[in-house]
This record gives structure tokens, C-alpha cells and sequence, in this order.
């Protein structure tokens, strides 16, 4: 319904009403609501109300900087904006950040009146951590002292500003800008004029101390809930943050101490590891849980590899650092103990070493959306083109595209915030081993990295990032920020990409009934599946031929669920049939390894029909999804019925043993098998499949139906086919039959198979009886 010039005023009227109540969320709906409100009447009325629609947009746009800017209640500008004036001596208009219940007593005071000042040179050693829960600051600073003593860096302490009145300002990196965080120059000390927070021991250097409480006031307090170093210098000093999980399955230990090996020593990146909340008191190392631990150096010896940790946690007077250089907390361990004993390995990387990047500021929108899987994810095409000869062989570290996802932050006390990024070509070419396909699983740190090999042969190439986010909260800023390694390499967004023409979206569950988890399981076949028709606009194609290579379109199919759900989306060229077993010739495209939240798939398929299959790895990952299709071209898709739908279906178990494993007909004891006696009431569609419980490798099985006048087994009516050994076992299809006894027989072709196993019955009519019958 339109509306009125005063619909539009009263409009405007409350978003700055709302505005002045600093309840920023409405005021920028209602601002946007406005200026569509006056839009529309310039169009159709008056065009002076042009000016109107332009100064709500203009509103919005600065309550949407402004909200950016607003992290845990505290405004923090960006380090471009001017500074109102204050008095002397500064005090932090904000207050002092919270203590919580960190500091029972404790008071606020300016060091000069409690502190010597001091001149002397700061080492790693010399940061102490005493009770506020900040082991990753206190490793990070001091990985910061020692790359400042190697490398003349001058790393934090070109952040930090002080003036004459007592206000302090750090630099830092946060929500897609560096902005400015001011704090005047009160600590907390005991009563013993004690620092409660970092302290340098008797050289009473502060500024550890300023960085520390700048920090905190960003993160909300004293009471802080903990981070990793890789996370703090991002923010910090803007290094780009790894997070290596020592514990993965994919984690390669020789190729990440090469990677090391070679950047530590030359100042390219600085390390931190870190113990989780099981690590055990080490009888040697006396290691602590869930803290982190300062990397000071590493080294090649003898054929060892050495890592030097500190640790700036002081237990006792016994961890004192002592003048003549010893230090109890200092650790020398081996990598191969690292690797077995710590759980992440935090590496921040410099800027500079990346010779082009690229960023983008979106945000997730999740309020009243009518399309959460939509709004809780954020699609971007990312081009890439090299200027090197392409016969030239450019060396491998540089042959790299790093994609960095950060979240925003509004409030640090917020625990159930994730965010994941999947990275892969655009254009799936299967059985391709340099093919790009990485994904990560759902988060809840702030930063996610993907490093993707590039082939620095092509010309040019792109790739399709997808950024989720899931949480309960009505919107959420992230920054995409991509790196090239090399200086020949240009990165670019694609914005000229066409929305598609035709879009399909299909809302499923997958139950106790259809979750059939991964291909190596059996039930594979009752997992979700579509039949996808693509069609051809120049030509007709037969359903019942290979789709032609020709005039092929690009389709891209994208899944979404809950973040403990990984998903996986696999196509299979078909008659649009539901498949029983995944064969890989098959297979015209997949959205490759199972990604928990998330899948999907771009590739180019001919006209024609294909099998859409949507699974999840697990038998018991069960819980809503939504699949979308889209694609130029014009095209079908509709839910391929479950085997036996509509029918009535009955299951029994059963099993060969050292009696009844008689084998195949070959075997000359067939008759010695299980034998089921099957009553049809009344005439019935009838269809049977067999299956083992377990999987059992080499081991052929056919299922074969006989009339119960045949006593000796010797002519069936129907059977399942060959013995076959497929995962998803045998079956026979649905056909037609009358009223009756019959034999069902299921058997294996070698005799001696001991397995249980289960069969499947489905029918149009009810009442059908199944008993074993008596040798």
C-alpha cells in the first residue's frame, strides 16, 4: 500500500526520535523505511521529496558507521576522526574498564604517584601475568618484545600515543577499520601498590600495563573470557592470524615446521602455542590448561628441532627470572613434543609479505528475515589474474591466495556467534587433483583462514566464496579480506555477475528415516534425493540417453542446516531415478569433503537428467536443511519418492550359520539357506530388498523370490539379478503379484559367509505374513 507525504514524515519523525534515544537498530530500519517512503512519492507526485529520501539514506548510512563503531557499549572511533578536547588531567570519560570479580580489592592510581619511572630495555622474561585470565595478551606482547630486539620492528609501542595530560590511545584493527581506543593513565593496583594487571617486575616499564588495559576496555573488562594470540595481534598490531589445530587429522607436521622454519627467523610471522582445559600437569614441562605459551625462538640442531617457550605466568618466587639470564619459565621442547603435547599453534603473519590484497565489509541480516539461510550467508566471486609468462615456474610459497574471514564485534560476552567460509573454483572439474575446494567447519573465534594454491600456469581463474554465520542475533558485520603471496597476481571482486535467471528453492529434513549418512553406509539410498532436469533451449534431449557435451549451463546447487550437520550435495547423471548406490563414473559433480552447516556445488552440466542426492556424513546428524538451485537456464527439480513409498513395508532379520551359510546354487546346498514363506492376502505390487548389518567386504549376495508349489528351490519367478556385492544391497524391483504362499530366498555366492542380515518388504496391501520356514 503507498504511502502519504505524512505517512513518510511520521516516519522519518520516529527513526529520529529513535535515534536520539541512541536505539540505533530501529532508527535505521525506520530511516531506510523512509527514504523508500519518499522515493516513492517523488516518482509519483512531487520530485522535491527526492531530497528527503537522499537525507534518510544519509542517516542511515552514518547510524550504520556509527554501529559499527560500538563494542560493548563503549564508542570506539576510527583513528581518522578528530578528537574532542579534554581537561587535564585526562580522565576516561568512558570509566575505567570493569574488574568483575577478578580483582576483590583493589584501587585505581596514577603510577607516577606509586611507580619509579623507568628507562631500561625490556626482554620476553620480563612481562609478567599475575590474576586477570589474559595469557594470550601477555604471550602476545612479549612475542612483540622479542621481534623488536631481533628486528628493530618497534612493534606496539608505535601504537600506542601517549600526551602530556595522561590520555593514552592504541592503535588497533577492529571491525573491518583501525580505530583509536582511549584510556586515561589510571591502574589497578592492590594495597600493597601492586600491579594486579601486567606488570615488567623491578624494571617498571608501564607501557605493557597501557596496552593491557586498552585491550580490556575493547574486550569488556579485567574479567576477561579468554583468547589466542593470533586473535590479539590481528587486532593489536593487524597481523594476519593462523590457527593451526595440532590435534586435526589434516594437520601436516613436516610442511608447517618448514613453513616456520623459514619465516621465523627472518621476522615474517611470530608464534604462540596453546594448551586446552585436559591438558595434565607435564612432570617435566609442568604445563598448565588452557594457556598459552610465548614462542621466543626456534632451531635446527644436531638434527633436532627445538622450540624456546616462556611462559609469563609467575606461581612462585622460584619463577622469577634471575639477572645472569636463567629463567625457570623459559622451556626448551622439541617439535615432535609440541606437536603431541599442544592443541593450537597460533602463528600471526606480517601484511607486508602480501604483495596485493583485496577487502570487503558485508553484514548478515538475520532480523524478520524471510530467508534465514539467505541472510546467514553472504556470496562473493573473486577474480584472480597473473602476469607472469605462463611457461615460467614461480616458486611454490607464492602460488598461494590466503582468504581471511573476520566477524565484527558488538558485544565479547556473546559465546554463540559462529562463522565459517568456503572456498572453491567455480567451476567443478571432476577428478581433478588440483581442484580448489576448501572449507572449514563453524567457529565461534572471530577469524577464519583459508589458503588456497593457485596454478600459476593460468592466466587467470576465480573463486567462489561463501561466508556463514550462525547465531540468534539480528545483525552481524564481518570483513573478507583476500591476499596474494605474489606481486603478479591481481586479485579483483566480480562484480559483474548476473543474478540468476531461475532459482528453486526446497525445504527438507533429514529424519531417523532419511539421514543415511556417507556412501560407505548402506542406507546411502534413503538420504534426500531430487531429480533435476536441465534443459536444453536449442534442442530437445531423450531422457534416456548421456546428456550431449554440448551447450552445457552452469548450475549451482547450495545447502544449508544447523552448524552440527555436515553436509554433502553429489549430482549423478540418471534417468532422475532414485539411486541405490553411488558409482564414481557417475558422479558429474560434488561439493566435495563434508562441511559441517553448509554445502555447495558450481559446475557445468549438458542438458539432460540427473540424481541430486543431499547427505549428511553421520547416520545420526538429523535436523532441518534448505537446498537451492540456481542456474541461466530454465530447469526442473521435484523430491524423488523413497523406495517403497506409498506401500506398506514389514522388515525381518535373519542370518547365515554354520547351517544355513550354504552359498549360491553352485554350491549344490541352496536349498539349506534361509528360506522366508511369504503370504499375500490379495493381489499387490511387491518389491523386496536385502541387505547385511554389517559391512562385509568381497561378500556377493542375491535375494530370489519362489512360488511355494517350487519345494526344491529350483525355478524362481523373481530375483534381485547377479550376485552382487554393492553397499546398499540387492533388490527386487516392484512388480505385480497374486495372491499366495511364496518363497523368499536370500544367499550369498560362497558358502561359509557367517553375517546377519535384514529384509525389506514393501507391498500395496496389508496383512502380507513372513515366517521362517522349518528345515
Amino acid at each position: 500500500m503507498s504511502k502519504t507525504i505524512a505517512d513518510a514524515e511520521n516516519i522519518y519523525a520516529r527513526a529520529a526520535k529513535f535515534e536520539l534515544e541512541n536505539d540505533w537498530n530501529n532508527a535505521f530500519k525506520l530511516y531506510l523505511e523512509a527514504a523508500e517512503a519518499f522515493l516513492h512519492i517523488s516518482r509519483s507526485s512531487d520530485a522535491k521529496y527526492r531530497n528527503n529520501a537522499t537525507k534518510a539514506l544519509e542517516r542511515a548510512e552514518k547510524i550504520k558507521q556509527y554501529k559499527s563503531s560500538l563494542i560493548n557499549g563503549n564508542h570506539i572511533p576510527l583513528a581518522t576522526t578528530t578528537l574532542d578536547s579534554y581537561s587535564s588531567p585526562f580522565t576516561d570519560p568512558d570509566g575505567q574498564p570493569p574488574l568483575g570479580s577478578v580483582f576483590p580489592s583493589s584501587t585505581w592510581k596514577r603510577p607516577i604517584d606509586v611507580i619509579p619511572p623507568s628507562s631500561l630495555a625490556l626482554l620476553p622474561s620480563d612481562i609478567i601475568q599475575n590474576i586477570v585470565n589474559d595469557c594470550s595478551v601477555c604471550a602476545s606482547i612479549a612475542v612483540c618484545i622479542q621481534h623488536n630486539l631481533r628486528f628493530k620492528s618497534n612493534l606496539l609501542l608505535s601504537s600506542l600515543h601517549t600526551s602530556n595530560d595522561g590520555r593514552y590511545e592504541l592503535k588497533v584493527l577492529i571491525n573491518g577499520d583501525y580505530r583509536r581506543v582511549i584510556i586515561d593513565d589510571r591502574l589497578p593496583f592492590d594495597a600493597s601498590n601492586n600491579l594486579l594487571g601486567i606488570s615488567t617486575g623491578h624494571k617498571n616499564q608501564l607501557w605493557p600495563s597501557f596496552v593491557e588495559k586498552a585491550y580490556m576496555k575493547l574486550m569488556g573488562g579485567y574479567d576477561f573470557l579468554g583468547s589466542n594470540s593470533a586473535i590479539d595481534l590481528h587486532v593489536l598490531i593487524g597481523w594476519i592470524p593462523e590457527h593451526i589445530d595440532l590435534r586435526s587429522a589434516s594437520f601436516e607436521r613436516e610442511r608447517t615446521w618448514s613453513r616456520i622454519m623459514t619465516a621465523f627467523p627472518r621476522g615474517d610471522c611470530m608464534m604462540t602455542v596453546g594448551t586446552n582445559d585436559k591438558t595434565a600437569l607435564n612432570n617435566t614441562a609442568k604445563l598448565l590448561p588452557s594457556h598459552d605459551y610465548a614462542v621466543t625462538d626456534i632451531k635446527e640442531t644436531n638434527d633436532e628441532r627445538w622450540v624456546t617457550l616462556l611462559d609469563s605466568r609467575i606461581c612462585s618466587q622460584a619463577c622469577e627470572c634471575n639477572e645472569s639470564g636463567s629463567c625457570p619459565r623459559v622451556l626448551e621442547m622439541r617439535w615432535d613434543d609440541i606437536c603431541a603435547t599442544f592443541e593450537g599453534l597460533y602463528i600471526s603473519w606480517k601484511p607486508c609479505l602480501f604483495k596485493n590484497y583485496i577487502t570487503f565489509h558485508g553484514s548478515w541480516q538475520l532480523e524478520n528475515s524471510e530467508d534465514l539461510p539467505r541472510a546467514s550467508t553472504h556470496h562473493l566471486r573473486l577474480n584472480y589474474q597473473t602476469s607472469t609468462d605462463p611457461n615460467a615456474q614461480a616458486p611454490s610459497d607464492t602460488n598461494e591466495i590466503w582468504v581471511l574471514l573476520t566477524r565484527h564485534l558488538r558485544d565479547t560476552r556473546r559465546t554463540s556467534e559462529y562463522i565459517a567460509i568456503n572456498v572453491q573454483e567455480d567451476d567443478m572439474v571432476i577428478g581433478d587433483p588440483d581442484h580448489v575446494a576448501l572449507k572449514s567447519n563453524y567457529t565461534n573465534s572471530t577469524h577464519v583462514l583459508s589458503r588456497i594454491k593457485i596454478d600459476p600456469t593460468q592466466p587467470s581463474g576465480s573463486l567462489s566464496l561463501l561466508a556463514c554465520y550462525d547465531g540468534q542475533f539480528d545483525e552481524v558485520g564481518f570483513t573478507v579480506t583476500a591476499f596474494s603471496c605474489s606481486s603478479d597476481v591481481v586479485l579483483s571482486w566480480d562484480t559483474k555477475v548476473p543474478p540468476p535467471r531461475y532459482t528453486h528453492k526446497i525445504d527438507g529434513a533429514l529424519t531417523n528415516k532419511t539421514a543415511g549418512g556417507n556412501c560407505t553406509h548402506p542406507t546411502y539410498m534413503v538420504n534426500p534425493q531430487y531429480h533435476l532436469k536441465v534443459h536444453n533451449t536449442s534442442t530437445s534431449t531423450s531422457t534416456h540417453i548421456r546428456p550431449s557435451q554440448n551447450n552445457k549451463t552452469q548450475v549451482i546447487l547450495t545447502a544449508q542446516s544447523a552448524r552440527d550437520i555436515s553436509l554433502n550435495i553429489t549430482a549423478v547423471w540418471s534417468q532422475g531415478e532414485r539411486i541405490s548406490e553411488l558409482t564414481q563414473k557417475e558422479v558429474v559433480a560434488h561439493s566435495g569433503p563434508y562441511t559441517y552447516g553448509h554445502a555447495r556445488v558450481a559446475a557445468h552440466l549438458a542438458a539432460g537428467d540427473y540424481t541430486v542426492v543431499l547427505s549428511a556424513f553421520e547416520l545420526d546428524q538429523t535436523g532441518k536443511f534448505t537446498l537451492k538451485v540456481e542456474s541461466p537456464s530454465r530447469f526442473e527439480i521435484k523430491a524423488i519418492p523413497q523406495e517403497g513409498a506409498g506401500m506398506y513395508v514389514k522388515t525381518v532379520r535373519g542370518e547365515w550359520d554354520s547351517t544355513t551359510a550354504a552359498g549360491g546354487p553352485s554350491q549344490n546346498r541352496y536349498h539349506s539357506n534361509p528360506v522366508f514363506e511369504v503370504t499375500i492376502p490379495c493381489a499387490s505390487e511387491f518389491g523386496a530388498r536385502l541387505q547385511l548389518l554389517a559391512r562385509a567386504p568381497g561378500v556377493s549376495t542375491n535375494l530370489s523370490l519362489f512360488p511355494s508349489s517350487c519345494s526344491n528351490l529350483q525355478r524362481c519367478i523373481a530375483s534381485s539379478g547377479p550376485y552382487s556385492d554393492a553397499l546398499s544391497g540387492v533388490d527386487i524391483p516392484k512388480r505385480s503379484i497374486g495372491p499366495g504362499k511364496y518363497y523368499l530366498v536370500p544367499s550369498t555366492y560362497h558358502a561359509g559367509v557367517h553375517a546377519q542380515f535384514r529384509l525389506i518388504l514393501y507391498s500395496t496391501v496389508s496383512g502380507i505374513e513372513v515366517v521362517v520356514r522349518s528345515s
